[in-house]
């Protein structure tokens, strides 16, 4: 077995063509669909301590980032933002964030879910990202990306698989051989009678043949039970990662003679979102995706000008 893994500079390498509107059966066409957004692009804020954040990485190249830049909310930006961060591996410290900090619009029985499936994800409020970014340590990169109104497929993440592997889904094994298992992403600007959300739908999915030299495919194969919908409001901020589910932990033992453990497969979110430390490793680190939906001001009633006041009759 040969596997090979990728984790891209670029959050967003391209767009994906969806020839289906199903969540749970995408597909793609021969070339990938890269339009650009026609959203309001939203600008980027600088570091509030930009240079004293700079003469510290000067001093020690190796220490973290704690100021990072942020989209501003200006009330006319409409799409997604996406950053992705490196922070340091600590599991303590990042299962504590996450327990802290759960999200309002996933229910605590798709969170079970998704941590069985190797998946965590946060919410925090956009003004309080980077008091989080100081819970978590720092990040060792700030990338960033505009996806607008991503009508269709985007990739966050991908490993590639040359040969033969098993991966554990909902707690069974599944054989995946020759391609591709991708992170993919989805979302736009619903308006409400309340003023408007962002629908995200995360969906992990194998592309038989993908990233494969020489190899063409038109379905993937998804996950959808690893994979969840939300409904973000504005000036909120999703964080994803991955981990190792305790189950996994717990299922490493002895065969029935005596030998080394017996460790389970991988599940989608290690090999999506995990990175494969070694005890040697001097700055083990975990991949972190963050989702900041932009909704424009004029959704929303409140913010509508004010009209004069009538005059009054002499």
């Amino acid at each position: 077995m040969r596997i090979a893994r990728t984790f891209p500079l670029a959050l967003i390498l391209f767009a994906l063509a969806a020839g289906c509107a199903a969540t749970n059966a995408p597909t793609d066409s021969s070339t990938p669909d890269i339009r650009p957004s026609t959203s309001q692009r939203p600008e980027w804020e600088t570091p509030s301590s930009g240079n004293s954040a700079k003469d510290a990485k000067a001093a020690n190249p190796n220490a973290p980032m704690k100021h990072i830049t942020l989209p501003v909310d200006d009330g006319l930006s409409d799409g997604i933002a996406v950053i992705r961060w490196q922070i340091f591996d600590n599991p303590t410290v990042i299962s504590t964030f996450f327990k802290k900090h759960s999200p309002t619009g996933i229910s605590a029985e798709v969170q079970k879910q998704l941590a069985s499936n190797g998946i965590m994800v946060a919410e925090v409020e956009l003004t309080a990202l980077p008091t989080a970014l100081d819970e978590l340590g720092g990040t060792y990169a700030n990338i960033r990306a505009w996806l607008g109104q991503a009508t269709t497929w985007s990739q966050l993440a991908s490993f590639q698989v040359r040969g033969s592997l098993a991966i554990v889904v909902d707690g069974s094994t599944h054989r995946l051989t020759d391609g591709a298992i991708q992170l993919l992403l989805r979302g736009w600007t619903v308006p409400l009678e309340s003023g408007a959300v962002t629908d995200i739908e995360i969906l992990p999915t194998f592309l038989a043949g993908g990233e494969v030299p020489g190899a063409r495919t038109t379905a993937r194969e998804p996950f959808p039970s690893a994979g969840f919908f939300v409904s973000l409001q504005r000036g909120s901020a999703l964080l994803i990662t991955g981990t190792v589910p305790k189950s996994a932990r717990a299922s490493s033992s002895h065969g029935p003679s005596a030998g080394p453990p017996v460790a389970p497969p991988p599940t989608i979110g290690e090999l999506l979102l995990t990175r494969p430390n070694s005890d040697s490793d001097p700055l083990p680190q975990r991949p972190f995706i963050v989702i900041i939906p932009m909704i424009p001001s004029s959704n929303f009633f409140e913010d509508a000008p004010v009209e004069s006041a009538p005059t009054k009759a002499p």
